[in-house]
């Protein structure tokens, strides 16, 4: 693996953890109200994304546990259909799809010494 590869992970792992911390025990509603914070989440997970979309196709089949399409999906809606933006659904991604997502990712680095 290459090191713009192993960047790219770890900068999943930075910013799916960033956007976790950020949202913490937040509902829809308290992110609605905190337009610096829901922006900030939202450019989180848009980098997830926009990094996992970067990951060469050779990495992520041997990593077929880890959710690239859904993680590039997500940034997909919050670019282009950035006004419709659910928060709940953002919210339920990042709260509940982001931990095991950040384990994957931890494991995938550790697994390949990276």
């Amino acid at each position: 693996m290459d090191d713009a590869t192993r960047i790219r992970i770890r900068d999943m792992v930075e910013y799916a953890t960033k956007a976790a911390d950020m949202v913490g025990e937040r509902t829809a509603a308290d992110l609605a109200g905190e337009d610096m914070r829901r922006l900030a989440v939202v450019h989180a997970v848009q980098i997830v994304g926009e990094a996992a979309r970067k990951v060469p196709d050779a990495v992520r089949e041997r990593a077929p546990s880890i959710a690239w399409r859904a993680a590039i999906a997500m940034r997909n809606i919050l670019v282009h259909d950035y006004g419709d933006v659910n928060l709940d659904v953002l919210i339920s991604t990042v709260a509940d799809d982001f931990p095991p997502l950040i384990a994957d990712l931890e494991r995938l680095l550790s697994e390949t010494n990276l």
